[in-house]
């Protein structure tokens, strides 16, 4: 199998750069739960396992640089940023911080040994076993810079998911338009890059989804080989190491499996495994199996399922369809509302693009991509939310609250999410000539969005009444590299990245794709 095709990196360096931005211009423990995530990985360099039950493993360092910036979380989970989204660090008229000096000094192997407080993430530990790579590469160094060194890995991941969702587009679409439109989609999505750039296990997760939604189109398409039977389970085994929630890939390998039989059309093979298949289901939920979580999970808060039902239903249609495209600054600040509305109404006319994709499919005339493709893309994203809003049912029986599921948590199968989107906007031309436009308005709209997002996570955050003040802000507590005029080269990579990009995807990639099953 080849994932790298040739001269495919010149279209997907420029995410490094971009994704590398977002990780430089955002202050430290700004994005979600990363303090956590860089205790995890500070604890298990010096332990060697995982955090477990209520042992504390927030050292005295993590905890005074985050009292002084702002960010320490109570008992109660709240901290200055909560409920405020105005407020930030105080900036003084340097290239230093105001604590910046104190937060270095910190760096003692005193303050480094000793716990005071209990925060860190407690997943399975893989992410966190990369992540030590690029601890050590800065282990003397203090917190800062540490930090910023374990945010670059990320963007190695980053580069990863790209890779991968590239490949994704080919199978889909079979043209390198196509396909670069699609990682575009996915990569400048707002929130995804912002996620992208920070520490975060979810940005594995993300990485190893993608991996697994491209599996599900080559068996789809060719079926089981040898080649793909083994990277299929080598996925499979590092999510569910990787995440609570990476056993739901089970299900979507399965369903893509069963798409293939239903394509080469062996009926009989088919209708043996949905006998067995719902024979299992059966025996799973059935009240007379005393392990059946779905019957017998506790309810000692009373929990009721149609309340929780309304409650989600509610929260998604009033908070997720604005956070999915953006939400910084601890859950305080969105994109503005044009961004959000626009996206969302480009979302609905890919819906109707879709019913239109589908009148194509009966009538015979000629579509994007096949049937059972365009299935294989919906099923997995519905499975995958479904599941995740099952696990926050049972949670809420538990505890008697819902958990919370925020929009960035859908993002494992963005890349299924993003190219329905591609199929409904394109089914929509009646031409070659007007699928060229709306590819290109998909490409537009996307940069447009990237740029929107990141300008509102800055002017959150930094003055930008000049270029002078903006660079003394974003200088603070930041390491030697992202200080003074080192910003002009990191300014100037991002701009002539997102520049490239728009040209390329505005001109496009010459040639098509043949798919095969040693693709």
């Amino acid at each position: 199998m080849n994932l790298m095709p040739k001269n495919m990196l010149k279209y997907l360096f420029p995410f490094i750069f971009i994704i590398s931005f977002w990780s430089l211009i955002t202050p430290i423990f700004e994005f979600p739960d990363e303090q956590a995530h860089i205790e995890s990985v500070e604890f298990i360099v010096k332990e060697g396992r995982m955090p477990a039950g209520e042992e504390w493993d927030m050292t005295a360092e993590m905890k005074r640089t985050q009292d002084l910036l702002g960010n320490f979380r109570d008992t109660f989970g709240n901290n200055k940023y909560t409920y405020h989204p105005d407020y930030h660090v105080e900036y003084v008229d340097s290239l230093i911080g105001k604590y910046e000096a104190e937060i270095k000094s910190l760096n003692t192997e005193e303050n480094r040994d000793s716990y005071v407080w209990k925060e860190a993430a407690r997943y399975p530990r893989l992410y966190y076993d990369y992540m030590t790579i690029w601890y050590r590469l800065s282990e003397s160094k203090d917190v800062i810079y540490r930090i910023y060194v374990l945010r670059l890995g990320n963007v190695l991941l980053a580069l990863a998911t790209a890779l991968i969702i590239y490949q994704s587009g080919l199978l889909i679409f079979a043209k390198k338009s196509y396909a670069l439109t699609l990682t575009m989609l996915v990569m400048l999505q707002p929130m995804y890059s912002f996620l992208s750039a920070g520490i975060n296990s979810d940005n594995l997760h993300n990485l190893l989804f993608a991996a697994i939604v491209y599996c599900g189109l080559r068996i789809v398409r060719n079926g089981l080989n040898l080649n793909i039977l083994a990277l299929t389970t080598t996925v499979v085994v590092l999510d569910i190491v990787s995440k609570p929630q990476g056993y739901i890939v089970l299900p979507i390998i399965i369903m893509a499996f069963l798409l293939h039989i239903i394509q080469t059309k062996k009926w009989k093979l088919l209708s043996i495994l949905l006998a067995v298949g719902l024979l299992s289901l059966a025996a799973i939920f059935s009240p007379w199996n005393p392990y059946s979580s779905w019957v017998n999970s506790a309810n000692v808060h009373g929990a009721n399922l149609m309340d929780f039902v309304r409650f989600s239903l509610n929260k998604l249609v009033t908070q997720n369809i604005v956070w999915y495209w953006g939400v910084f600054k601890w859950l305080g600040i969105v994109l503005p509302p044009v961004y959000w509305q626009l996206a969302n109404r480009v979302v609905l006319l890919g819906g109707l693009g879709l019913f239109v994709y589908l009148w194509k499919v009966i009538k015979k005339n000629k579509i994007i991509t096949a049937p059972l493709i365009t299935l294989y893309l919906l099923l997995a994203t519905l499975i995958y939310v479904l599941a995740i809003y099952y696990f926050d049912w049972q949670y809420t029986k538990a505890v008697g609250y819902s958990i919370g599921v925020q929009a960035r948590y859908f993002f494992p199968t963005i890349s299924a999410q993003m190219a329905l989107l591609m199929i409904g906007i394109l089914s929509l031309g009646w031409t070659a000539r007007v699928r060229i436009w709306l590819r290109r308005g998909l490409v537009l709209f996307i940069v447009w969005m990237q740029l929107g997002g990141l300008w509102r996570l800055i002017t959150s955050y930094y003055d930008v009444s000049s270029v002078q003040s903006f660079i003394t802000q974003a200088s603070q507590y930041k390491p030697w590299f992202v200080k003074g005029e080192w910003w002009y080269l990191w300014i100037g990579l991002y701009i002539a990245s997102i520049l490239y990009l728009t040209w390329m995807g505005m001109v496009g990639i010459k040639g098509k794709k043949k798919i095969s099953d040693t693709n």
